[in-house]
């Protein structure tokens, strides 16, 4: 089996064990493993970043090229999360992302982490994770998926995620 069926096949099984729980914002643990330290790379989520360093970092730089931030919602634990993470990776998508996008990745941990920074951005987590904002350089939000358009990604395709980008950029002002 190829690694890219194999890794097809991995997203898909963790896909089905955590269906619910993205939707219902909660995990299938009740708690996180109190044994276990926060770790910088165990997904696409940054344990230890700092997601407002970093959603001015990108705004600094979106002011001067005139791209767009992507704020990308999710946690680790959640497959669909991870679905879309691998989604913005695809050949098909990846070079639009990098050319239109800086994307910050904001990990919401067990519901319990930089909930200030959802809060400021319209709580677009209340409806389920994966949640992304996009905003204009200047910092005002041009769209969102609050409505929870992205907490199934484990079914959306990459030309799917295409699409929602290219919407996201006829938006820019």
């Amino acid at each position: 089996m190829k690694f890219a069926s194999r890794m097809k096949l991995l997203l898909l099984t963790l896909a089905v064990l955590g269906m619910l729980a993205c939707n219902a914002g909660q995990t299938l643990l009740a708690t996180p493993n109190p044994l276990s330290a926060p770790v910088s790379s165990g997904g696409p989520y940054d344990e230890v970043a700092m997601p407002k360093k970093d959603i001015d970092a990108a705004l600094a730089n979106a002011q001067k090229d005139g791209k767009l931030v992507l704020l990308d919602f999710g946690a680790n634990w959640c497959p669909d999360c991870v679905v879309l993470s691998k989604l913005f990776e695809d050949p098909s998508v990846q070079p639009y992302l990098r050319d239109h996008f800086y994307v910050v990745r904001i990990n919401v941990g067990q519901w319990d982490k930089n909930l200030d920074i959802s809060e400021k951005y319209g709580k677009p987590i209340d409806n389920g994770i994966p949640a992304v904002v996009v905003l204009a350089p200047n910092g005002d939000i041009l769209a969102t998926t609050k409505d929870g358009a992205l907490a199934n990604a484990r079914t959306a395709t990459a030309q799917e995620i295409l699409g929602y980008l290219k919407t996201w950029v006829a938006k820019k002002p």
